[in-house]
């Protein structure tokens, strides 16, 4: 059935999500800086999660992971990512789907994400665009050479710079007292 509706809701879930890629693309690249650390949590069930048996039946609705200083292995993708902690001192390898989370925080600045929880099924969800992937990692990596259409799309725009009007000549002058 169609939806007659946009739904802002899952547009700004869409939209925190990639701010999440982003933040654990950084992270998976140059480390942790300064005292930053994430609070993660995430729906157990959710189709996608790569949980231990043991984690499963121990959160069996949902999990709050902390990457702060016992962390390995950090692979991050355009679904989700995954990354080695140590839960009662046994090593565990875990994959999250940016789908399954319900709140991302960073306490050291005061920053967290809420996510609405939603019904997933696995045939309807959606994963971020190939175009959306690629701007996020140009700006995650400034120093990638641009794609040809990236930097005739930039040739462009720099050319369009040259055009602007200035709208104050086609304002009235009203006398303002």
């Amino acid at each position: 059935m169609k939806k007659d509706f946009i739904d802002y809701g899952k547009l700004v879930d869409d939209a925190m999500h990639i701010i999440v890629f982003k933040v654990l693309k950084l992270v998976g690249e140059r480390g942790l800086p300064g005292e930053h650390h994430f609070f993660i949590s995430f729906l157990t069930r959710h189709p996608g999660v790569v949980l231990s048996e043991m984690l499963r039946n121990k959160y069996p609705r949902e999990m709050t992971v902390v990457m702060q200083y016992q962390y390995q292995d950090l692979k991050v993708d355009s679904r989700g990512f995954g990354v080695t902690l140590s839960f009662s001192g046994r090593k565990e390898s875990i994959y999250i789907p940016y789908s399954a989370i319900t709140t991302f925080a960073d306490p050291s600045v005061q920053f967290g994400l809420q996510f609405r929880e939603m019904d997933h099924d696995e045939d309807t969800m959606e994963i971020f665009d190939d175009e959306i992937i690629s701007t996020v990692a140009s700006t995650i990596n400034p120093d990638q050479k641009e794609s040809g259409a990236t930097k005739s799309a930039t040739q462009k725009k720099n050319k369009d710079d040259n055009n602007v009007v200035v709208l104050d000549q086609f304002r009235s002058k009203k006398n303002i007292k």
